[in-house]
Formats: C-alpha cells, sequence, structure tokens
C-alpha cells in the first residue's frame, strides 16, 4: 500500500481527471458526438470509467493492487497519447478547451503525473522488500 502522501497525491489526481472527464462523459449521454469512439464505445466514458476505478483502487485499502492500478492506467495513457499524436498530426479527434486546445494533451501531462507516484511507491516497495533479504 502506498504511503499516505503518495495515496492523496495520486487520488488528487485522479479526481481532476475524473472532474475533467464528466462533463464530456455527460456531453455525451446527452448530445452524442462529444468524444471520439473506439468502435461503439465512446472513449471518455472508459476513460471516467478508468479514472473512477483509480480512484477506488487508491482509496480503499482492500482494494489496492499494483496491477489494478495499472491495468486501469494503461487506457487513461493510451487514449490520450494515441489523441494527442492524432492531434498533432492534423486529425481533429479530441474534444477541445474553449480556447480550442485538445483535451487530450491535458489528459496526456495527468496520466503522466498520475504515474510518477505509482513509479515512487513500486521503488520504495522494491527498495523495502531488498532491506528484509
Amino acid at each position: 500500500m502506498p504511503s499516505v502522501g503518495l495515496r492523496l497525491i495520486i487520488a488528487a489526481l485522479a479526481l481532476l481527471g475524473l472532474f475533467g472527464v464528466l462533463p464530456v462523459s455527460l456531453a455525451e449521454f446527452s448530445n452524442g458526438g462529444a468524444c471520439p469512439h473506439l468502435g461503439v464505445l465512446p472513449a471518455c466514458h472508459l476513460v471516467a470509467l478508468a479514472y473512477a476505478v483509480v480512484l477506488l483502487t487508491v482509496l480503499h485499502y482492500r482494494l489496492w493492487n499494483p496491477w489494478v492500478f495499472l491495468f486501469a492506467w494503461l487506457p487513461i495513457f493510451a487514449l490520450a497519447a494515441t489523441g494527442s499524436g492524432l492531434e498533432l498530426m492534423g486529425y481533429g479527434t479530441c474534444p477541445k478547451t474553449e480556447s480550442g486546445l485538445p483535451k487530450c494533451f491535458f489528459s496526456l501531462g495527468l496520466a503522466v503525473a498520475l504515474f510518477v507516484p505509482f513509479l515512487v511507491h513500486i521503488v520504495r516497495s522494491k527498495r523495502i522488500m531488498a532491506q528484509r533479504l
């Protein structure tokens, strides 16, 4: 289980991501076309679910499992990286902010920021395990 400080950082970042994607997800429910689709599944719903899983995993100590965190984080990162790459190549795939900036750029930054405290936890855990041997 990550330290309290790392858990708070991860929880705050997951909440930020969840609050960022929820308006897009709700707009997709009401109007449609608010976010790109993976087949029939809107990407924003998948990202919202992934942020919720990350949040639940880090908040509830019995649910903490690094593999669950990683599998919830991967779609966030993959979709943000893919969307950002497509935006940079000129394909307008991501929802935009009011100023016209693609939201997937923010999502990519948030995904990287979310992974850093997780990585710190993994490194600390391995170091502690090595000291016990």
